[in-house]
C-alpha cells in the first residue's frame, strides 16, 4: 500500500509541476517556470533514493552484497543529488525552487485530506443530492474567483515602461541630469541599437505566434550568444528537428524487418503503400518506382512539419516563408534535371520552345519559350506562397482565438480562458494534410509535364485500357 502510494504521489507530482511551471512561464518568467519544474524533479529523484534506501534495508534480502551495493548507490546519489540542489540554489529564485520542492508533500498532505473527507458523513450528505453537489460546486468557483491575486496577475500583464522614456521625462521635470541618469539612457540606447534589441523590438511589433522551446530559452538568456543563435535559426533548427525524428522511425521500422509486419513496421508500410498507390494515379506504374521515394518523402517531410506546430512549445517550419521557398526551390531544380535527363539538352529547349513543327509553331515560338520561362520562375514562388500563407494563418487564427478565449475571461483575473481553439485545431489538422498534399501533388504533376509525350500517350492509353476493362 505504501509503495503504490508513493506511485501515485509521483505521478500527480509530476502532472502538477508541468501545469504549475507552465502557468508560471507564462506570468512569471521561464526562471520562475523552471525554478518549479526542477524543483519538483528534484524533490522527486530523492523520493526515489530514499526509497531504493529503504527497501533496501528493509526488504527481505536485506544483508546480500546486491541490496548492500544498491544502498550504497542511493547514499552516493542523495549526496550527488545535494550538490546539484546547492548549484540550483546559486543559479534559480529561491522561492521557486522551494515551491517546487514542496510539491510532492502538499500533494501528500491533499490526497490524505480527500480521503479524510470521501469518507465523512458530510461529504455523504453532500453527494446524495445533486443539488446540494452543485451548490457547493459553485460555492468553490465564487470563492476561488475571489482568492485569485488578482493584483500579481495585473502587474504581470501591465506593459513596462522603459527607461529612455523615464529618464527623458525626468530631464524635463527637472531641466538637469545626473551622470548616472545619463549612462543609464546611453546603455538602453546601445541596447536598443543592438542587432538583438532592433530584431525583438521588431518581433514584438508585428504578429506573435505561440511561444515555443527555443522563444523560451532566448527570453531567459537573452544576453547569451547561443540564444541568439537558437532564435536566429528557428525555422532551420525545427525543420532540422523534423528530419531527424523522421529518420529515426524510419531507422527502428526497418530495423528488423517481418514477413508478417506488426508495430511500428505496419504502419510505415501502410503509409509508404498508400503515398505509392496516391503517386501511381498520376504518374503512371512505369515511373513510379523512380520519382516516389523523392515525391513520397517531399509530401511526409512536409506533412510532419505543417502538424510540428500543434505540439505544445513546437513551431511548424513551414510557417515561415524561408523554408517554403527552399523546398520549392528543390522542386524547381529536380524538375528541371528531370528534364535535361529525359528529354536531352536539345529537346529540353524544344519543350520550352513550345515543340514547334510547322510554320506556326516556329512563329510563336519567341513568345513560347519567354512563357515557358516565367511559368517555370513561377512555380517555385507559388508552391512556396501556398504552403506558407496556409500554415501561418492557421497559427495566427489559433492565436487569435486563444487571445479572444482569455479575454472574454478577463474580468473575473483567472489565469486561463475559454478553450474557443478546440475546433480550430482539428481544422488545422485538416488543413496541413491537404497543403501537404497539394505540394506533392503539384510537383507530381510538374515532373510528369518534364517527361517525353510519349509517355505521357502510354500512361493515358493504359488508364484507358483499364477504365474499358475494370
Amino acid at each position: 500500500m505504501g509503495l503504490e502510494f508513493l506511485a501515485r504521489v509521483r505521478r500527480t507530482t509530476l502532472g502538477l509541476a508541468v501545469v504549475a511551471g507552465l502557468a508560471m512561464t507564462t506570468y512569471k518568467g521561464p526562471l520562475a517556470g523552471l525554478g518549479i519544474g526542477l524543483g519538483a524533479f528534484w524533490s522527486l529523484i530523492n523520493f526515489g533514493l530514499i526509497e531504493q534506501l529503504v527497501t533496501g534495508l528493509t526488504g527481505a534480502d536485506r544483508g546480500t552484497f546486491k541490496v548492500v551495493q544498491r544502498a550504497g548507490l542511493a547514499i552516493v546519489g542523495m549526496l550527488a543529488l545535494f550538490a546539484a540542489g546547492a548549484l540550483l540554489l546559486m543559479k534559480l529564485p529561491v522561492a521557486w525552487l522551494l515551491a517546487g520542492f514542496m510539491a510532492p508533500f502538499a500533494v501528500m498532505l491533499l490526497k490524505a485530506v480527500s480521503s479524510l473527507t470521501l469518507e465523512s458523513r458530510a461529504w455523504k450528505a453532500i453527494v446524495s443530492s445533486p443539488w446540494r453537489a452543485a451548490a457547493v460546486v459553485a460555492i468553490l468557483l465564487v470563492a476561488a474567483w475571489w482568492l485569485v491575486p488578482s493584483k500579481v496577475l495585473s502587474q504581470a500583464s501591465a506593459p513596462v515602461e522603459e527607461h529612455p522614456a523615464q529618464t527623458t521625462e525626468a530631464l524635463q521635470a527637472g531641466g538637469e541630469s545626473t551622470p548616472g541618469a545619463v549612462a543609464q539612457n546611453e546603455s538602453n540606447t546601445h541596447q536598443a541599437a543592438e542587432p538583438g534589441g532592433a530584431h525583438q523590438a521588431a518581433e514584438s511589433s508585428g504578429p506573435e505566434k505561440f511561444a515555443n522551446v527555443i522563444t523560451v530559452l532566448s527570453r531567459a538568456f537573452p544576453h547569451a550568444e547561443w540564444a541568439h543563435f537558437l532564435h536566429h535559426y528557428e525555422a532551420v533548427i525545427f525543420a532540422l528537428l523534423v528530419a531527424l525524428l523522421l529518420s529515426l522511425v524510419s531507422f527502428f521500422a526497418s530495423r528488423n524487418p517481418q514477413m508478417v509486419p506488426s508495430g511500428l513496421q505496419n504502419l510505415v508500410e501502410a503509409l509508404v503503400e498508400g503515398l505509392y498507390d496516391f503517386i501511381v494515379g498520376i504518374i503512371g506504374e512505369q515511373h513510379a518506382r523512380r520519382f516516389v521515394p523523392f515525391l513520397g518523402t517531399l509530401g511526409l517531410y512536409i506533412w510532419c512539419m505543417n502538424l510540428f506546430g500543434l505540439i505544445p512549445f513546437m513551431d511548424s517550419p513551414t510557417s515561415n516563408l524561408n523554408v517554403t521557398f527552399a523546398l520549392g526551390l528543390v522542386v524547381f531544380v529536380y524538375v528541371q534535371y528531370i528534364g535535361i535527363k529525359e528529354l536531352g539538352a536539345v529537346g529540353y529547349v524544344d519543350h520550352m520552345l513550345g515543340q514547334p513543327r510547322d510554320m506556326t509553331g516556329w512563329l510563336l515560338a519567341p513568345l513560347m519559350l519567354p512563357i515557358h520561362l516565367l511559368g517555370e520562375l513561377a512555380k517555385p514562388i507559388s508552391l512556396s506562397c501556398r504552403l506558407f500563407g496556409n500554415i501561418f494563418g492557421e497559427d495566427m487564427l489559433l492565436v487569435a482565438f486563444v487571445s479572444l478565449g482569455i479575454t472574454s475571461l478577463s474580468f473575473a483575473h483567472l489565469p486561463f480562458g475559454l478553450p474557443l481553439q478546440l475546433p480550430f485545431l482539428f481544422l488545422a489538422l485538416l488543413t496541413s494534410t491537404l497543403q501537404a498534399a497539394v505540394f506533392m501533388v503539384l510537383s507530381t504533376i510538374y515532373v510528369l509535364l518534364m517527361l517525353p509525350h510519349e509517355h505521357h500517350d502510354e500512361h493515358a492509353h493504359e488508364g484507358g485500357v483499364q477504365h474499358a476493362h475494370p
